[in-house]
């Protein structure tokens, strides 16, 4: 929807406002706004989905005594508005669901955020008691960042390019940020790739005041598991409220699209905003498979297809060439700002296409992570199948990965390998997915690693394992994959879209669905080889049975066959031993023997090189190393 940025404890300039507005300008395109107080300053960059004609931002009561920027989409704005109303309160636009957090912060305090249902990152000034309240929601669907200046000043935004456009906080990159991105492909507990800037983390508020600073949870998962009733019914249930989720989430007064892979999650979004909307069109990317020549590789073109000619839904189609990535990558790597997992750059290309013809697109971000779809996480530990073998439980790529990983935990340790492996080694190796703490020694300089602070991958995935609020490993796996996985996903979901000026929404994130699938017990939603059982006998209506029935494929480009072919000549010259030498960060010598492996199909290292691609766009667009 928007961009959001500001500046507490002091009194910030026009111009640094406008710079910290300015870096943001994809995210809103259609209008911007400033407030300038004494302690304080807001800027806004508005993408125009709700409300056009009103809603502009900052935001205030009629008193002036509160104000709001405010990004993303509250999506029961309206019976919250209803009841401030009976409550007295004068509202002053029509349906701008900005005005709820003005006159729902008066009302109910740091109280209103746990009554939302939607997506937002928010910043509320209240004048009168000299306070900045930043919140995000809680699954973190929408970005925050913030950093303290030397003066003590609080600089927050939607991006990372936003607070450093205000002039009060360096550039600098941080050493165990990339550390982090390199053992597990993502960024934890507020920490980024830029030395001092950090991310607020889903279902927080930090509150900055007279008093000082504190950062407080508002919201965290929690596990009832109180639900009873038969398969049949609780499906029913899910049903109509995925039904009422769509519902919500399609109203805008702009079109709303989908993506549609052929997968169950974004064929049964697909389905469903159709039903009730018959002018949602689908967009489907599929990749050159006539490159890939003999190499085996998930195609679901046909599935996407089936699913438009089955209900007659308008569809268009992208086709993704073997050589995309050369082209896209750096624009890519700057709209992340952070590195994040997986191949992203198939998604910051389709996103580019929706926002050709539309400002608002369904994902299903979330619906693996929130119905235990990554069966074999559970498996390899035993929690689907108890009298399994854990290590043999979660397939075979899986199983050798995390084999090997145990193996070298305990070489570098001194350890025995023939010791069988405790559940918390085995949710170690899962979760360290890039480099172990050994492979970092060799893939890293020392000159680098002298500069860290003593990051250890190990102890930062225990710490997660340990706060989970269960004893039970099925709901450990459950709430570290929330918090850890899915927030690195939401946040790259947030910048491949906006970067095009597009707003992703995610249903299988609303309120109502997580609180009615936390409460059912878990064999409802993972038993024997098949996860997201609740949610596939929801929707099974909807999906053809070809789709319903074929096993889990993943969206993802053929990367490896590309990369040892198209994609060879460019990869060798991106990566070329001098330029490394230069950066003085990547060990020339370990990125090459990373490369002749998978170019000689000794190795599948397609992830890793991957992780090498990515850090060197990201050293040029932020101007690191160089």
């Amino acid at each position: 929807m928007c961009g959001i940025a500001g500046i507490a404890g002091l009194r910030p300039s026009a111009e640094q406002l406008k710079n910290m507005a300015d870096a943001m300008i994809h995210r809103g395109p259609d209008d911007e706004g400033f407030f300038i107080g004494e302690q304080a300053g807001l800027a806004f960059r508005r993408l125009s989905i709700v409300d056009l004609a009103g809603g502009h931002q900052p935001m205030s009561d009629a008193e002036q005594s509160v104000w709001v920027v405010f990004n993303g989409e509250i999506y029961n704005h309206m019976e919250l508005r209803r009841a401030l109303i009976d409550a007295g309160h004068r509202f002053r636009t029509d349906h701008s669901d900005t005005e709820v957090f003005v006159h729902g912060w008066k009302a109910w305090g740091t109280e209103l955020f746990s009554k939302l249902n939607g997506m937002f990152a928010v910043a509320i000034w209240d004048v009168r008691a000299r306070t900045l309240v930043l919140a995000r929601d809680r699954y973190g669907i929408k970005p925050l960042h913030y950093a303290i200046a030397p003066s003590g000043a609080l600089v927050f935004g939607s991006e990372i390019r936003t607070v450093l456009a205000s002039g009060l906080i360096a550039q600098r990159p941080s050493v165990d940020g990339i550390l982090e991105y390199f053992s597990v492909q993502n960024l934890w507990d507020g920490r980024t790739m830029f030395d001092g800037v950090q991310y607020l983390e889903s279902g927080t508020m930090l509150i900055r005041g007279p008093q000082g600073m504190r950062k407080e949870r508002y919201w965290d998962l929690s596990f009832p598991r109180s639900a009873r009733g038969s398969m049949d019914d609780l499906a029913r249930q899910h049903r109509e409220i995925l039904m009422r989720t769509l519902q919500r989430q399609i109203a805008a007064d702009v079109p709303v699209m989908t993506y549609l892979s052929g997968g169950i999650d974004s064929t049964a979004l697909s389905v469903g905003a159709y039903q009730l909307d018959p002018k949602v069109r689908a967009y489907s990317c599929i990749f050159d498979l006539d490159s890939v020549g003999d190499d085996k590789v998930a195609d679901e073109r046909e599935y996407s297809r089936l699913v438009a000619q089955t209900y007659k839904m308008d569809r268009v189609e992208m086709t993704v060439p073997a050589t995309a990535l050369e082209g896209c990558l750096d624009g890519y790597v700057t709209s992340l700002e952070d590195l994040r997992m997986g191949m992203g750059y198939v998604n910051y290309l389709i996103a580019q296409r929706v926002a050709q013809d539309a400002k608002v697109v369904l994902s299903g971000t979330g619906g693996d992570e929130y119905h235990a779809g990554y069966v074999g996480r559970y498996k390899i530990l035993g929690l689907t199948e108890p009298e399994a073998d854990p290590v043999q439980a979660g397939g075979p790529s899986l199983m050798r990965r995390v084999a090997q990983r145990l193996l070298a935990w305990r070489r570098g340790r001194g350890e025995s390998a023939s010791r069988p492996p405790t559940r918390q080694e085995i949710y170690r190796a899962v979760l360290n997915s890039v480099l172990s703490p050994a492979a970092l020694k060799e893939a890293f300089t020392p000159e680098f690693l002298a500069q860290s602070k003593g990051y250890d991958p190990i102890e930062r995935i225990d710490a997660w394992i340990a706060r989970t609020p269960s004893d039970d490993w099925f709901d450990k796996v459950f709430y570290v994959d929330a918090h850890t996985y899915l927030e690195g996903l939401l946040t790259f979901e947030d910048k491949v879209s906006m970067a095009h000026s597009l707003e992703a929404r995610v249903p299988l994130l609303d309120n109502e669905l997580v609180d009615f699938v936390l409460d059912l017990p878990k064999e409802y939603l993972a038993r024997g080889d098949v996860g997201k059982i609740i949610f596939r006998e929801s929707v099974k209506p909807w999906v053809p049975d070809q789709i319903y029935n074929k096993p889990k494929m993943g969206f993802g480009p053929p990367d490896a066959s590309w990369y040892r072919k198209q994609l060879r000549p460019w990869i060798e010259s991106e990566l070329a031993p001098d330029k490394l030498a230069r950066q003085g960060v990547l060990r020339p010598e370990y990125v090459r023997s990373v490369l002749d492996r998978h170019f000689s199909n000794q190795a599948n290292n397609t992830y890793l090189i991957w992780s090498f691609l990515n850090f060197n766009a990201w050293c040029r667009g932020f101007s690191f190393y160089g």
